[in-house]
């Protein structure tokens, strides 16, 4: 079935949107942490924010296929770019401060 009305599309957005962030909460710890450890942790902390864009995207084209639809793909897309930005902004605020004073390496 090929979404051809705006109920079809914005169903398919939101569930495969809602799929790219089920990936990054599997994958990743939040911003807020990667903001904490930013420091001393950014290239692992990154590198699975990568990991899970590219298994949301990987998704995204999967629904595509099954689909026959662009949505499925728009919708993971659009997640998974907001949160690498949201992680990349997490990185950046955190370089710039002092690690929580409990924290134990």
């Amino acid at each position: 079935m090929a979404a051809r009305d705006g109920v079809s599309a914005a169903i398919l957005v939101g569930v495969w949107g809602t799929f790219a962030l089920d990936v990054f909460s599997t994958l990743n710890s939040s911003p807020q942490t990667t903001e904490l450890f930013a420091k001393e942790r950014e290239d692992s902390l990154m590198h699975w924010v990568i990991i899970g864009s590219g298994v949301a995207l990987a998704g995204g084209v999967y629904g595509t296929v099954l689909a026959k639809s662009a949505w499925p793909l728009i919708g993971a897309a659009t997640v998974a770019v907001g949160m690498y930005f949201a992680y990349a902004h997490a990185v950046k605020r955190g370089k710039s401060q002092e690690p929580p004073s409990n924290a134990s390496y």
